[in-house]
């Protein structure tokens, strides 16, 4: 494993608008502030399930660097035609998180981002034929079990169990959280989905599940997870499936939050939804 860079905490750069135009103040979650600050730092690895040279993110949180406190874990994936500093770069998850500790609404934590492919894809790629994304959902399955997991664990100053695991994502990888994380209770007690990409779930020509099996077991489900949040916009175009999935949570008696809110696919949904769910993770 090597630590190739840190990347800086900086705050936004002010935008003005145009004469005559009024601004919708930016939520206070987003603000800079004078608070404790954590790092973000590139991890470059070499995956064993996929033979090629990899990248995540890793946040550690204020104070990490002096104590010796082992800390829970928050796996935070990006959604399609997105890459790895997505949740940084721009959803600014390390600033909403800054300010709910700051504010002790959040118990401190790791946060690591992975790039959510198998294989390298460009912006022009479109969304794929069935094969491609079978080939890198289970692909991105394999690396993120075998690799990231066991090298967090190791590297990092994580509890290193389920009970202190928890996985989220925004759209495709909401769909990647919920596949990963109610297929893998072992692994996760907390799970999160905003604006999921559901086919990328629930099809199993494209890397996903039968959810009725999956969901079978409603009693040993229920009692393995703390959380199990969903939520998405009603001007999104994935509402109705993220809906219909809520739907068959509660057919299975699955216990669930369906937060549903206004907003469309955008950041900014996805970025209240961090800041409403990461107090809720690791209570105690």
């Amino acid at each position: 494993m090597q630590l190739i860079s840190r990347l800086a905490l900086v705050g936004a750069l002010a935008t003005f608008p145009a004469e005559g135009l009024a601004q919708t103040p930016e939520p206070a979650y987003l603000q800079v502030r004078a608070v404790p600050h954590g790092k973000l730092q590139t991890v470059a690895y070499k995956s064993s399930a996929l033979g090629t040279d990899r990248k995540m993110i890793v946040y550690t949180p204020p104070g990490y660097d002096t104590s010796t406190t082992r800390y829970p874990v928050l796996y935070l994936l990006h959604g399609a035609g997105s890459v790895e500093t997505s949740w940084s770069e721009r959803g600014k998850a390390h600033v909403i998180l800054e300010n709910l500790m700051a504010e002790g609404r959040m118990k401190a934590m790791v946060v690591v981002m992975p790039y959510g492919y198998a294989a390298q894809r460009t912006g022009t790629a479109g969304r794929g034929d069935a094969a491609e994304n079978k080939m890198q959902r289970e692909g991105f399955t394999r690396d993120f079990l075998q690799d990231v997991i066991p090298l967090v664990d190791r590297t990092f100053r994580v509890q290193a169990d389920r009970d202190h695991r928890a996985i989220a994502g925004l759209s495709l990888g909401g769909a990647q959280s919920l596949a990963i994380g109610l297929t893998h209770p072992e692994l996760f007690s907390r799970i999160a989905a905003f604006s999921s990409a559901m086919g990328a779930a629930t099809n199993p020509e494209a890397g996903g599940f039968d959810f009725d099996k999956v969901l079978a077991d409603a009693g040993t489900l229920n009692a393995s997870l703390k959380l199990l949040w969903l939520g998405c916009g009603t001007e999104d175009t994935l509402f109705e499936s993220n809906q219909a999935f809520a739907d068959l949570l509660a057919k299975h008696k699955i216990e669930h939050t369906f937060r549903v809110t206004g907003g469309a696919h955008t950041f900014a949904v996805w970025q209240r939804y961090l800041n409403e769910v990461a107090p809720q993770l690791f209570q105690e």
